[in-house]
């Protein structure tokens, strides 16, 4: 028997999530209960040292209902890289990643899919409708957006929100095409999404601070913003070819 195509697939980059990922888990997997669309999970652990995979595995292993899955990376190797393996293994019509500390919810899934048309591959979450955030993070937040725009060249609303959908075909393409493990990765892939005229559509979407964040905000921003600039250096070089 011809096995159904998945519509929907949903990534999520893990790494030491274990005093959430339960709960994460379990609005993800009521989600799709109540969803009448067929979908797959696909976790992906970014060299993670606490016990996140074995409640992972316990979990799913008590939720049958979908095609649900882990993909392991041998050792720590950044957000971007665990995304990258993740959209590529994927094989959704739509391929969404989303950030495991809950920040927006997997309900947004049904604000995105009413969007999905023939004119546009990538959706991306702007979060317009938010709680409090740290001012130290709004500061650089916006800081990077300006920069980002201002150097590849681009009109973006908001680069780094982690809640993203890629048609299959320009997942395939463009996630071929990533060289940056790291927190860079966003910019890099819509760079590169323009660059093979792929079409964007900016979706607002809720979002509200969560603690225990991994991001140094000073740190990542210095970091990323000579990214952007090794970003247009390998356009120079023809690496987005």
């Amino acid at each position: 028997m011809k096995q159904k195509s998945i519509f929907i697939s949903v990534v999520v980059p893990v790494y030491n999530e274990e005093q959430r990922i339960e709960s994460f888990l379990g609005d993800v997997l009521t989600f799709f209960d109540a969803s009448d669309f067929t979908h797959e999970l696909i976790i992906v652990d970014d060299g993670s040292y606490d016990n996140t995979i074995s409640l992972v595995k316990t979990f799913l292993k008590e939720h049958r209902n979908g095609d649900h899955r882990i993909v392991q990376l041998p050792k720590n190797q950044g957000k971007g890289e665990a995304i990258r393996q993740g959209m590529l293994a994927a094989t959704g019509e739509y391929i969404f990643f989303i950030d495991a500390d809950g920040s927006t919810s997997i309900h947004e899934v049904n604000s995105f899919i009413p969007q999905f048309d023939e004119m546009h591959e990538v959706y991306i979450g702007v979060r317009t409708k938010k709680h409090k955030a740290p001012l130290k993070r709004k500061f650089f937040g916006y800081g990077y957006i300006y920069l980002a725009n201002f150097i590849l060249s681009m009109n973006i609303s908001d680069f780094t929100c982690g809640f993203k959908c890629y048609r299959r075909d320009a997942a395939r393409r463009i996630f071929s095409l990533q060289t940056m493990k790291n927190w860079s990765f966003d910019a890099e892939n819509l760079f590169i999404a323009k660059k093979n005229n792929f079409r964007i559509k900016e979706i607002p979407v809720y979002w509200k601070h969560c603690g225990g964040s991994k991001v140094k905000v000073f740190h990542n921003v210095i970091t990323c913003g000579f990214d952007l600039l090794k970003i247009r250096w390998n356009n120079f070089c023809g690496v987005y070819r």
